[in-house]
């Protein structure tokens, strides 16, 4: 297979490497922004920011370098496709962070399953990057994906609850109330985008067999 030889050369291999280093960056973002909501530690979260910053450097020199002929045109559109995907997770997950500092104190319920999402998001995180890695040596990732997708369904159940939580909140303004919302919303799109990118390298690793 041309992906699986040419791994570790030149420009696939640089490509490759900036991937895992990006996904590697979501999951240390993930694991800062939990310990950040956990410990309700509303300063450090601004490093979540610089760790967006530092992914949207890798996913411009990523493309910069598909754009110079790396790879088969084939999968450029999917490796393209899972950059773009893997920047937006990031994006998410600055949006959160910067939500989660403007939003008032939620009460310890909601707060207790805002959590339990940001856990899952970091278990997705670790999952996708080992999917990600077996695209080196195992020929179906279907079980890896579907271990992601079962996360995901997790976080929208949550998800619902915490809404049929909150719409017996009462809030001081309609600002406030869509400065939770939007917090909630970000928290747990983080999974759904996390779950795309894992369904794109599946698709990758049905179409480099």
């Amino acid at each position: 297979m041309f992906w699986r030889l040419k791994l570790g050369r030149g420009k696939e291999g640089e490509i490759i490497s900036l991937f895992r280093e990006h996904i590697t960056i979501i999951r240390d973002a993930c694991e800062l922004f939990l310990e950040c909501i956990r410990e309700k530690d509303r300063v450090t979260i601004s490093e979540v920011c610089e760790m967006e910053k530092l992914g949207d450097t890798i996913r411009r020199e990523i493309v910069l370098k598909l754009y110079d002929g790396a790879f088969l045109p084939g999968i450029r559109g999917n490796l393209y496709r899972l950059a773009e995907t893997l920047d937006e997770v990031l994006d998410t997950v600055e949006d959160a962070a910067i939500m989660f500092m403007m939003i008032p104190e939620l009460d310890e319920g909601v707060m207790a399953k805002c959590v339990r999402i940001a856990e899952i998001n970091l278990k997705m995180a670790d999952e996708l990057l080992k999917t990600f890695e077996a695209l080196r040596n195992e020929s179906d990732l279907r079980d890896r994906t579907i271990k992601i997708r079962i996360m995901e369904e997790e976080v929208d159940a949550i998800k619902r609850e915490i809404f049929r939580r909150l719409m017996e909140t009462d809030v001081q303004s309609f600002w406030q109330g869509m400065a939770i919302y939007n917090f909630i919303r970000h928290l747990t799109n983080v999974s759904d985008l996390i779950e795309d990118a894992g369904d794109i390298i599946q698709i990758l690793n049905v179409s480099l067999r």
